[in-house]
């Protein structure tokens, strides 16, 4: 297997000219790397929908510290009484498992396609880069790949990230191709991995309810050549961006994709399901769809992905 060498703090400063998409599907998109799946894309996605088999790949939404729950009960009706919910919560972080919008990330006061954030995040609402564009959801064709899987460990550690070679490793696993407006699901093993070591990634809070955990294992930076490379239109995945970033003035790492690249993000997903099923289908492809609410406005929102076979 080739050695992988980091980029140079030089060449990372130059993704942002060498990568991004602004401008590639008109100045004014606001669907980001979602332009890449096409009717026909969605049409062949389908048909891989074959036994009916559906496996969720969100996580339970449990209380925790970013999320204000009560169950208001009960609420009389004449001779019936029903029970209501009252939610109330941040999902950014590291808890919920969500899709960032296009407007949730800049990369030095820029949004995706070169829009400042300052005058396109407002308290009612984003007036560009909103999630308003996706309310139509993802429905797309769905690779796993299980890096966790080809660890010693079983899943990624603090100091070892996945690289873009570790992808293509978990490609040849599974013995599929990356095509243009797939939705990658990357398995690092995040439910091993704090189980091993003691990790909470909900244990430290910042004054917002966003968990902030110093160190944490995921994909490096690098791995955004690789999601620009393969024209990948959705990724979603368990333990997200490594962290720290380790590069001078980075403190996001591949969450860049979302302004560099347009990239729809979906995050802290749950994948342990999804590895049996791909290994009782006997194949790691499927039809994958994610759906968000629809927040007018919004930087994100909770959703639901789903891999059906």
């Amino acid at each position: 297997m080739s050695t992988w060498i980091p980029p140079t703090q030089a060449e990372v400063e130059r993704y942002f000219e060498r990568l991004n998409n602004w401008g590639r599907w008109g100045k004014d998109d606001e669907r980001g790397t979602l332009n890449l799946i096409t009717s026909a894309k969605r049409a062949a996605a389908v048909q891989l929908a074959r036994s009916g088999r559906v496996v969720s790949l969100a996580r339970d939404i449990t209380p925790q510290p970013a999320l204000d729950y009560h169950m208001l009960y009960p609420l009389q009706r004449g001779s019936s009484r029903a029970a209501i919910d009252y939610v109330g919560m941040i999902y950014h972080g590291y808890a919920v498992t969500h899709i960032d919008a296009l407007c949730h990330v800049d990369y030095r006061g820029q949004l995706y396609n070169g829009r400042p954030f300052d005058t396109s995040i407002r308290h009612g609402g984003a007036t560009w880069g909103a999630l308003d564009a996706w309310f139509d959801g993802v429905v797309t064709r769905g690779v796993l790949l299980d890096v966790a899987s080809l660890r010693e460990e079983g899943y990624v550690t603090v100091g070892k990230p996945v690289t873009p070679l570790d992808l293509d490793a978990a490609a040849t696993r599974a013995g599929v191709t990356i095509e243009p407006g797939d939705a990658v699901v990357v398995r690092s093993g995040r439910e091993a991995y704090e189980a091993a070591t003691a990790a909470d990634a909900t244990a430290a809070v910042s004054p917002q309810g966003i968990p902030a955990a110093a160190q944490r294992p995921g994909l490096h930076i690098a791995c955004l050549e690789w999601l620009r490379e393969h024209d990948v239109a959705a990724l979603a995945w368990d333990l997200m961006d490594e962290r720290p970033v380790g590069y001078e003035g980075f403190q996001f790492g591949v969450h860049l994709a979302i302004p560099l690249l347009g990239l729809c993000l979906i995050d802290n997903t749950y994948p342990e399901r999804l590895v049996a099923a791909c290994q009782e289908e006997g194949r790691y492809t499927f039809l994958f769809t994610v759906m968000p609410l629809r927040l007018a406005g919004s930087t994100g929102s909770p959703c639901h992905p789903v891999a059906i076979f």
